[in-house]
């Protein structure tokens, strides 16, 4: 029986991505990161079935041209650990037998394949050949997991091309929509086996890819045409992936290859394609006729405005460099890269209730009868007057009995209006003339929003000898996204820009057939900067009339901005918490040792 103990070692942090960088130059690697690497193993058997010894074992990329040899032992058992994902052809070759030869062998991140081997008497100059199974059973480890594979992640429909959605395809994974529109940043929600979505892990080549605030948010997204594979491990995979009581979402990039390929695309969508909605039609004042030029841009005569655009390309294949001999073989280093953009433009709607033009006079008269603001008449009452109210002609209304102070007719006199509380009421805006909506929404405004992504996606492998393998990793994203609205107001609308990078080194070194050392450095960044739209000045406190002073005045990042206030059964006037900002570096280092002794592999780090 073949055993594999594992150990994991300890996540750590850092307070820049250099400092980090030298450390894992200049000290030992310690801690816990994801390999993305397998084992291939099996027997080699002779036609009456007996284990044959010291038989020639190759593994050779198909993609790449690296290759790695091993010889099985004297119980006819190889094992060549710590293979990087893909395609590979797999041949043995015995003194006495044919050559034996395995295509299309395809070997996931992180678990390892099985290749046993039936020699047949013959020439070694003859060989047999056969198609590897596109599906095999697991039988290496207890892991459960299910593997998305290039094909899939290929002819797939994704709505925004987020392959992290790809998770939903394994069972046991709940939460969310395969179907629903997501291009941006998120983590999915997902249940995995019954685990809270704060409770998974996100992976990109081996690099935490979700906040430590577990906010719901990634850190960056993945590029649909530069992602080999999404694995998907929901229970008993091996320690070192660790970090996370739930389930494990790793998604690997591809590699380049030894011919040049390349991809481009864009994805539309257009308002011009849509009918009008009914809420937008509602906005109609007095049935104002669409076919009639005057109102023909009226916005009830016309769609959402929205505007999609996804486009990029991916290239990728060896690195040549002109009048050298270097790599002229292509089979030392490959590249791929690959761009994606995301431009939406649309126009965000609100409907809301705001105080009355005659509210801000003062006057609030129309609240002694039946009113859209609130089920029943309400009384403003004097804050310097106790006691029972004096019923005159000129604030008697029928059905409401005062018992307690009040303005006469509900109308405060001008020399008791506070210059600040009508600023509040003034802060909110105006209502919309012969807007009627839903409920007692008194105004309607329709205002322009816009969302940038960007994600830029580098892969570079190098093969500088058969017992070295070097991989680098990096995903640099960028997301800017401004809101129409705050609170249903335009006053203070929130402006959220958040630059993120993941990077990932590792580096495999085939010390002897039976030692293998497994390096692995990895960074995450995520970055959130917050701020407030300025344009137009909508958020300064000062032009409608607020001037009360700070009880703490020193240090405010926007001294004339709005306050939030509430009040009952009227919009917020929301001035919101920001401009604010934060960062989440995150710094893995983890060495991996793999002794392969007879038919035992035991691996720590």
């Amino acid at each position: 029986m073949r055993k594999i103990f594992s150990w994991a070692g300890i996540s750590s942090g850092s307070t820049t991505l250099a400092a980090a960088l030298a450390l894992f130059l200049l000290t030992p690697i310690v801690g816990l990161a994801q390999s993305d690497n397998a084992q291939v193993s099996g027997f080699v058997r002779d036609p009456a079935g007996a284990v044959t010894p010291n038989v020639k074992v190759v593994i050779k990329s198909e993609e790449r041209e690296f290759e790695r040899t091993t010889t099985t032992n004297e119980e006819g058992y190889f094992v060549i650990s710590n293979v990087s994902p893909g395609f590979y052809t797999v041949s043995a070759e015995a003194s006495g037998f044919k050559r034996f030869e395995v295509t299309n062998k395809k070997v996931d991140p992180g678990i390892a394949a099985t290749v046993d081997i039936a020699l047949q008497t013959g020439e070694v100059s003859e060989t047999v050949s056969v198609i590897a199974e596109t599906a095999a059973i697991q039988t290496e480890s207890a892991t459960v997991g299910k593997l998305v594979e290039a094909k899939q992640i290929q002819y797939m429909q994704l709505n925004g091309r987020n392959p992290l959605f790809l998770a939903l395809l394994k069972p046991g994974v709940a939460g969310g929509a395969l179907g629903g529109f997501t291009f941006g940043l998120t983590s999915g929600g997902f249940n995995i086996n019954g685990s809270r979505g704060q409770d998974n892990l996100i992976t990109f080549d081996g690099a935490v890819a979700v906040r430590t605030r577990s906010n719901g948010t990634s850190i960056g997204v993945a590029d649909v045409d530069a992602t080999q594979e999404v694995q998907i491990l929901t229970a008993n995979y091996n320690a070192e992936y660790g970090r996370s009581s739930g389930g494990q979402i790793r998604i690997v990039t591809k590699s380049g290859t030894r011919d040049f390929h390349g991809t481009a695309y864009e994805y539309v969508r257009n308002s011009a394609f849509d009918a009008n909605s009914w809420g937008r039609k509602r906005t109609n004042p007095g049935n104002q006729p669409c076919d009639d030029e005057r109102f023909k841009r009226a916005i009830h005569c016309r769609p959402d405005p929205f505007r999609y655009n996804q486009f990029g390309y991916s290239l990728n294949g060896p690195v040549i460099l002109p009048f050298t001999k270097f790599n002229r073989e292509r089979d030392k280093l490959f590249w791929l890269f690959g761009q994606e953009w995301v431009r939406q433009r649309r126009a965000a709607t609100t409907q809301i209730t705001v105080p009355s033009l005659a509210m801000r006079q003062g006057n609030f008269s129309e609240l002694l009868s039946s009113n859209r603001f609130f089920s029943g008449p309400r009384v403003i009452r004097d804050p310097q007057l106790t006691g029972r109210c004096e019923v005159t002609p000129a604030n008697a209304v029928a059905g409401v009995n005062y018992q307690e102070a009040c303005f006469p007719g509900n109308i405060i006199p001008t020399n008791r209006l506070s210059s600040n509380g009508i600023g509040f009421l003034n802060a909110l805006p105006a209502p919309t003339v012969g807007f009627i909506g839903p409920g007692s929404s008194n105004f309607f405004q329709e205002r322009p929003t816009l969302t940038n992504q960007r994600k830029d996606t580098l892969s570079i492998d190098f093969y500088p000898t058969e017992n070295h393998q070097i991989r680098g990793r990096l995903q640099n994203y960028n997301f800017l996204d401004v809101s129409a609205f705050r609170g249903g107001t335009d006053r203070a609308p929130q402006i959220i820009d958040r630059p993120n990078q993941t990077v990932s080194i590792g580096w495999t070194w085939t010390i002897s057939p039976t030692w293998i050392n497994e390096a692995l450095i990895a960074g995450s960044r995520d970055q959130v900067f917050i701020s407030v739209d300025t344009e137009g000045e909508r958020y300064r406190r000062s032009i409608y009339g607020i001037n009360y002073d700070y009880i703490f005045d020193a240090q405010k990042e926007i001294q004339d901005k709005i306050p939030t206030v509430e009040i009952q059964n009227f919009a917020s006037l929301d001035g919101g918490p920001y401009p604010a900002s934060s960062t989440g570096p995150i710094y893995q280092f983890s060495n991996n040792v793999t002794n392969i002794r007879g038919n035992h592999t035991i691996k720590f780090g």
